[in-house]
């Protein structure tokens, strides 16, 4: 699951009383029993187009990492 700020969703999740699961990634089950790992949008090469952001009312951006691997793949300018 992509979300804006992972820290926010994390605390969030605590006071619900999900508990993250061991490892070093930031995984959760759902409701149903699914692993569900949480990512932040800027740390990853997934990217909306600006046509969709806009359509969204979202602005965001990307980590100079996320950036970089999306260059590297002539993905972004």
């Amino acid at each position: 699951m992509v979300v804006d700020d992972k820290e926010v969703t994390r605390r969030r999740l605590a006071e619900a009383g999900v508990e993250v699961l061991p490892g070093r990634f930031f995984d959760v089950r759902d409701p149903s029993g699914n692993r569900v790992q949480i990512v932040q949008y800027d740390e990853i090469q997934f990217t909306k187009t600006d046509r969709v952001l806009a359509g969204m009312g979202l602005e965001l951006g990307k980590s100079e990492q996320a950036l970089g691997e999306l260059r590297e793949k002539g993905l972004a300018d």
